[in-house]
């Protein structure tokens, strides 16, 4: 019997509890109890897993809430922050929506459409356009740039306006997709006026030279090629520029004022040359004229237009100086197809121009090529030919005019390359050009001091001078005299053998080092003569104080001396004032007989030339030495 029941009778006051008359009905009312305390287990049980459940679902939905509201307010806050930003950007940014309602808009946007971000979002679409176009210089433009959008909602914009204040925008435009579906579009817009400014002043700095304001090197080059490039290629002409002689501001004033002299000298130019021809610098003190111009006579006629640019001085620090042009000029299509060939021509020209005198223009031509080409294939060879000692030395006796006698010799350098003989007068002037000529001269010295060696003590050379020529750059080095002893240190004969021969311009560009120079080979007892007496300076105060030997008159003057009294009367002037100088004289370029018999009896001593004998190489040399002295 269940335990409650039994306590429920008992309590009850019921007995009959064993009776078989209960017996049957007890059982039953038992099993209801225990069916009961069944039922109540298990839905106690079931409660609580209940109760369970629905305080893990409701920790989980806390849980859920609590990530809610943190995401909430992150996303708040990311609002926040991309409003703030949107905010601080200078760029415009306006959305709208489907409806073409504004639906943000930052604060740029407000200060462009000039009201507040409450105004702003009540506008419209329509009313936004016609707001930006009543700013704009170009309306009707940028309704064309923006037909696009018109045509296709997803269209995507991009381009730039000019406001009526003078300010630049870039805009781009960008339809808002979801899954595809056009829901609005985001318009951008940036300030690029001073994005702009500073391209354009890029693009100047880039394209013009910073001095002179004019088109620069690259500008112009750039300009031609484009010109080159096009479908129909009109004639033209690259005029080179030099300055003649702009170093000496440099040097006189320095750069600050040789750069207002090429300000004032670009000013000039640029007044001569007019549209639709162009003007660059190209750097330094060059320049550059495209002249669009065919035809010969027009070219020459501007030119001499350019020229006359520089016939008055320019004046600088007070200091008035007188510039002048080297030009050269080549063409297209004559000289060339390409920039690069056309210039490269024109500069050869400019570089005869100046060689022959400057203050003139060269135009181009093939036999002005040939002799560059000449020129570099010269040079190339000429350093190769002085550290190999390629050169000879020949010599052109010289006679005591009265008896015939071979006293001396002039020492000329001879260059043999390739099966030719290649003369002074077609290396000398790049050596010199190209700082070699101390080199030749030190080969030449070393050359003669060697031969002087080798004939001394030979009876039937003794008492026979050299004499070499010696630019003024070689005797105004300061080593120059230390050189010539380590030589004279070398080689052993007797110094008084060895003669140098300067010109006048030698003497004059350097007269104090000159005659400090000039004190010391005397003490040598090397002597000295001055070349080419009567075509240079002429002073006779120089050869009053320089310690000089022998003065030689020009072959120009011995030339002209059967045929010009005034030739004559130069000669005759020169022989005199040297003999009352006690020096002695030397004709050179005699010729004729006529020309020794008329020196004999103006006095003058020594005469040298082909009548004579021409420049021979050392073995000729004594052959013929040895038939003059048997003549004598």
């Amino acid at each position: 019997m269940h335990h409650l029941l039994a306590q429920l009778l008992k309590k009850s006051g019921f007995f009959g509890i064993d009776s078989v008359q209960y017996e049957h009905f007890i059982r039953l009312l038992s099993d209801a109890f225990v069916h009961a305390d069944e039922d109540r287990w298990m839905l106690e049980h079931s409660l609580n897993l209940t109760s369970k459940e629905l305080t893990e679902n409701n920790r989980q939905l806390r849980t859920k809430l609590a990530d809610i509201d943190k995401y909430q307010r992150s996303l708040e806050l990311s609002v926040t922050r991309q409003k703030a930003i949107l905010d601080a950007s200078p760029e415009v940014v306006v959305e709208f929506n489907i409806c073409g309602k504004i639906t943000h808009i930052n604060q740029s946007g407000c200060t462009f459409l000039g009201c507040n971000e409450h105004t702003a979002l009540t506008l419209d679409a329509t009313q936004v356009l016609h707001s930006i176009l009543s700013l704009l210089t170009a309306p009707d433009e940028f309704i064309e740039q923006i037909q696009d959008m018109f045509d296709s909602k997803e269209a995507q914009l991009t381009g730039i306006f000019e406001t009526i204040h003078g300010r630049y925008y870039e805009y781009y435009s960008v339809p808002e997709l979801i899954h595809g579906e056009y829901v609005g579009r985001v318009w951008c817009c940036r300030d690029i006026t001073d994005l702009k400014a500073q391209k354009a002043l890029l693009s100047k700095q880039a394209n013009c030279d910073s001095l002179t304001g004019l088109a620069n090197r690259f500008n112009i080059i750039a300009t031609v090629n484009r010109m080159l490039q096009s479908d129909v290629v009109k004639p033209f002409a690259l005029v080179l520029i030099d300055l003649d002689d702009f170093k000496k501001i440099n040097d006189s004033l320095g750069h600050l004022a040789g750069d207002d002299a090429l300000k004032i000298c670009a000013k000039r130019l640029e007044r001569r040359v007019q549209q639709p021809n162009r003007l660059a610098r190209l750097g330094g003190d060059e320049f550059l004229v495209v002249l669009m111009l065919d035809s010969l006579p027009l070219i020459r006629e501007e030119l001499e237009h350019i020229l006359n640019a520089f016939i008055d001085p320019i004046k600088i620090k007070g200091n008035c100086y007188q510039l002048s042009l080297s030009v050269g000029v080549a063409s297209y299509p004559a000289h060339g197809k390409e920039v690069s060939e056309i210039l490269g021509k024109a500069d050869i020209a400019m570089y005869q121009a100046k060689k022959q005198g400057k203050n003139q223009y060269k135009l181009f031509d093939s036999a002005l090529e040939q002799r560059v080409q000449k020129a570099i294939y010269i040079e190339g060879k000429l350093q190769q030919a002085i550290t190999l000692k390629q050169f000879e030395l020949y010599f052109q006796p010289k006679i005591n005019i009265r008896s015939g006698q071979v006293e001396s010799l002039e020492a000329l350098i001879r260059w043999p390359n390739n099966g030719r003989m290649i003369f002074p007068d077609e290396f000398i002037p790049i050596a010199e050009d190209k700082g070699l000529i101390g080199k030749i001269t030190e080969c030449v010295l070393e050359m003669a001091c060697d031969t002087l060696s080798q004939w001394n003590g030979l009876v039937h050379l003794k008492g026979l001078s050299i004499a070499i020529n010696i630019s003024g750059k070689d005797i105004s080095v300061d080593n120059f005299y230390e050189k010539l002893e380590r030589l004279l240190s070398r080689y052993k004969f007797n110094p008084s053998l060895l003669e140098l021969e300067l010109t006048e311009s030698a003497l004059i560009s350097n007269l104090a080092n000159v005659k400090a120079t000039l004190r010391q080979l005397k003490k040598l007892g090397i002597k000295v003569a001055i070349d080419d007496f009567g075509t240079g300076y002429s002073s006779l105060a120089y050869l009053q104080v320089l310690d000089m030997h022998y003065l030689k008159i020009d072959r120009q003057f011995v030339a002209a001396l059967l045929s010009e009294p005034k030739a004559e009367a130069i000669v005759q002037s020169i022989i005199d004032v040297g003999k009352n100088l006690g020096l002695c004289l030397i004709a050179e370029g005699v010729e004729q007989a006529e020309h020794l018999d008329k020196l004999q009896r103006m006095g003058c001593d020594q005469a040298q030339g082909y009548f004579i004998c021409r420049p021979l190489p050392s073995s000729e040399l004594l052959k013929f030495l040895s038939s003059a002295k048997q003549a004598v």
